[in-house]
């Protein structure tokens, strides 16, 4: 469970800058839209970020992105003097050439079944990891996992497994990753979170839902029963596995083929939806549709099922970046409601997304400090805020999504107006 994430010149972050999923303390959807995380804090089960094009919301999600995937894969698939793939904030002299620095507050739970807070960050350069750390609170106050300044990588009791690789870490990879790869409970325990940590976008295509059909027989009846609650009325979900015609390739592919038997092309997998088919009133059949044929908005949500089910199933965070692209605005709103649902989102899944789709911006969906927006300022520099930081009062009863429109809470664009001059005939 995730309650903070920090950037600091990354892409358009300039400035550090906080996200938050830590509940405040106002009385609102309390039991709907958060979910207590101990005696003294309570999580949101969701947010959403606004803003105008090019504001710097993707570049939130793709900060995200990039942390897990650092984390994650540095040790195992990095090299020495491989370059670490960075982006840093480019449009001031003092950032465009590092470092970035990134931090994340999340909650596991022990063998014991008590969620521990950790604290992970790190700051690095396109060339070495220049710090990293990790904290945790086991009674009342955070002690020490371990520090590192560039190669000097100090651990302690609490973090046995930290000193058996030491040697081990390279200078362009994570303590965390080569821990898990050795084993280490803690680091693997944490490597697994933030492997079922999914960072997705709505305007991109999204093989998670075809690739889990392909390996788990059940997961066609979940998937078919999240397109009927969206009213989706598809009858079945059909994956037929056929040989690649290698008629339509080029002759000189088709050739280097031919003469290597061993080259065998992947085979084309064919998804197809099946539709009642009547005859009059009387249903006689079920026709099957190819996928390609299908309305943008029924193939978008049959992309999205697998990664929401999952996420309800395994109480894990979810982002969607463009999570309203193809969607009607009740499905929208109505996805939304399963995570803030306590009899469906029993596990406390989490999900964070953007959109452009005001009308779900009101304080029956959303409490002040679950609606997030980003804005540039005029230096390209992307502001983070929520509507409970913003700096003038916002009652919890006002008309959210009329208010923005109107620019009171900022982050939307401002249009010139463009007059056109005619000539006059002579």
């Amino acid at each position: 469970m995730i309650a903070e994430f920090t950037v600091e010149n990354f892409r358009s972050f300039k400035e550090k800058r906080t996200f938050s999923l830590l509940a405040t303390k106002n009385k609102e959807l309390l039991d709907s839209n958060t979910f207590e995380i101990d005696k003294k804090q309570r999580l949101l089960k969701s947010a959403v970020i606004y803003g105008a094009n090019a504001s710097g919301k993707t570049n939130f999600f793709q900060a995200l992105a990039f942390f897990l995937k650092f984390t994650v894969l540095s040790g195992p698939q990095k090299q020495a003097g491989d370059i670490i793939e960075v982006d840093y904030f480019y449009f001031s002299k003092q950032t465009d050439q590092g470092p970035a620095s990134f931090e994340l507050i999340f909650y596991l739970k022990n063998t014991d079944g008590k969620n521990i807070r950790y604290r992970y960050g790190f700051t690095i350069t396109c060339e070495e990891v220049i710090a990293e750390y990790l904290f945790a609170i086991y009674n009342t106050r955070e002690v020490t996992l371990f520090t590192r300044e560039k190669q000097d990588i100090v651990t302690t009791h609490y973090f046995h497994e930290g000193s058996k690789i030491k040697s081990a870490v390279r200078s362009n990879c994570s303590v965390l990753s080569m821990c898990a790869q050795h084993n280490g409970d803690i680091a693997k325990s944490i490597i697994q979170y933030f492997r079922e940590t999914l960072v997705i976008s709505g305007l991109i295509d999204l093989p998670i839902t075809k690739r889990r059909l392909i390996s788990d027989d059940n997961a066609r009846e979940q998937v078919l029963n999240f397109l009927h609650y969206a009213d989706i009325q598809v009858r079945e979900l059909t994956v037929e596995h056929q040989p690649f015609d290698v008629n339509g390739l080029p002759p000189e592919m088709l050739d280097f083929i031919i003469k290597n038997q061993q080259v065998k092309p992947v085979e084309q997998i064919a998804y197809h939806f099946g539709h009642d088919y009547f005859d009059g009133k009387e249903k006689i059949n079920i026709l099957l549709v190819p996928e390609e044929q299908e309305s943008e908005g029924t193939q978008k949500l049959f992309a999205y099922s697998i990664p929401i089910i999952s996420a309800l199933e395994n109480g894990t965070p979810l982002f969607i970046d463009e999570f309203d692209t193809q969607l009607h605005p009740l499905i929208l709103e109505n996805i939304i409601k399963i995570f803030h649902s306590p009899d469906i989102n029993k596990n406390n899944a989490q999900l964070v997304i953007s959109c452009h789709s005001v009308n779900i911006m009101t304080n029956k969906n959303f409490r002040r400090d679950q609606i997030w927006f980003c804005e540039k300022d005029q230096y390209g520099a992307t502001n983070l805020y929520s509507l409970v930081e913003y700096n003038e009062p916002v009652r919890n009863d006002a008309a959210f999504g009329k208010n923005y429109l109107q620019g009171r809470y900022g982050a939307i664009p401002y249009i010139n107006e463009i007059a056109l001059q005619f000539g006059k005939k002579a």
